[in-house]
């Protein structure tokens, strides 16, 4: 067993340090990663002779992680464990195996039978390889349409998975909220814990929307680029128009999921070389409903779900898809809807080439009071002028 090559991946390094002391005690050798991209990277040099990955990670989660390794040859017999806190849930461990995953071990556990279980997966290293996934085509022609099959189920398991761990985190905090308020007899013990549960609130909605518009990424690498740059957009431009943190906070998690919806939409259509037809242009708006019915019954603490469906709408009514006007449309929508257009414009498209941030920044000046609101179209020109933002 001595020697023997292991991969931990984790983003919080006290993880890590700890695994490390465990492992390193008993004579493996470890390399730290801390996402799933750091993982695949330093396997590909160095494959290693097991992986032991958290789940919920920033840039690449644990499940996307464990799915690209297991499509990966040279990687593919290499045993995967999952060690995680996080999800506990029989329906994670189900996803996590019809993933491929060789373990499945839920903290805390006792490092002595830790350490057993790394070492009987070790041992069946020379016996059989890892969990693989079996093709299931027989010829090219089948092949693709098997293939986007199986992504379709993989997203929507996928996309179920983390919206599970929302609404579990969003339940757990508000039991723990609830039972402060019982057991707390002064009002500012009070306060303290409930702000402490709130930004680990955020702090989980953070990641976990993340997470999500990771998985959009995977199928879609320029929308998940698009969202980015659209998010840190917007939060410029509230923090211009002196809205509060907690207002800017909600914002940045709606412009990160904008277009989630884009998942039920063929990638053929969203990367298009040439001009959409009537019936593709159709389909591509449908996204914003799409998003709504995904995000619609996740208790967030700002209304997510309405700011996407309205990021489309204009004041003037000539949005989608409800078509609704001036103070109708949310104040984060509006923004939202002024920085998607700037970066939209200023970015290379699959159908042209960028058109550049003057023109984009002449098109929200032109219509502003006409299809975008006054004040969000001041707040955007005034950051970039400033020099306050650039992509």
């Amino acid at each position: 067993m001595k020697g023997k090559h292991i991969l931990i991946v984790d983003d919080k390094e006290e993880n890590r340090y700890l695994l490390l002391a465990i492992l390193k005690g008993s004579g493996y050798k470890i390399t730290e990663a801390t996402n799933g991209i750091d993982a695949l990277e330093k396997a590909r040099l160095d494959p290693p002779d097991l992986i032991i990955s958290d789940i919920l990670m920033p840039v690449m989660d644990g499940f996307i992680l464990c799915r690209e390794w297991k499509k990966d040859k040279r990687l593919n017999t290499i045993p995967f464990i999952f060690f995680t806190a996080s999800y506990s849930d029989e329906r994670d461990k189900e996803f996590a195996n019809n993933l491929g995953a060789d373990r499945f071990i839920v903290k805390p556990i006792e490092p002595e039978m830790f350490l057993s279980v790394i070492k009987e997966t070790i041992r069946e290293i020379g016996k059989a390889p890892g969990k693989q996934i079996k093709p299931s085509v027989v010829n090219k022609q089948s092949a693709s349409c098997v293939s986007e099959k199986e992504d379709t189920v993989y997203l929507k398991q996928y996309n179920e998975t983390l919206i599970r761990k929302i609404e579990g985190s969003m339940e757990e905090l508000d039991k723990a909220n609830r039972k402060l308020e019982e057991e707390l007899s002064k009002r500012r013990e009070v306060e303290e814990k409930l702000k402490n549960s709130f930004d680990q609130l955020r702090k989980t909605l953070a990641e976990t929307s993340s997470a999500l518009s990771s998985a959009l990424g995977q199928r879609d690498p320029y929308t998940a680029v698009h969202q980015n740059k659209v998010s840190q957009l917007a939060c410029s431009i509230a923090e211009e128009m002196g809205l509060s943190e907690f207002i800017i906070e909600g914002l940045r998690i709606a412009s990160n999921l904008h277009d989630l919806g884009k998942l039920s939409v063929p990638v053929e259509i969203l990367n298009k070389p040439g001009k959409l037809t009537e019936i593709e242009l159709q389909l591509i708006k449908t996204h914003v409903q799409s998003s709504y019915d995904i995000l619609k019954n996740i208790e967030f603490p700002w209304p997510i779900a309405d700011i996407v469906f309205q990021h489309h709408e204009r004041i003037d009514g000539s949005g989608y898809p409800l078509g609704i006007t001036g103070d109708k449309i949310l104040q984060a929508a509006k923004i939202l809807a002024v920085a998607d257009t700037v970066e939209a414009m200023s970015a290379l498209r699959p159908y042209r080439e960028p058109l550049g941030l003057d023109k984009a920044l002449w098109e929200i000046t032109q219509n502003k009071g006409k299809i975008y609101d006054p004040e969000v179209v001041d707040a955007c020109v005034s950051v970039f002028k400033k020099g306050k933002f650039k992509f």
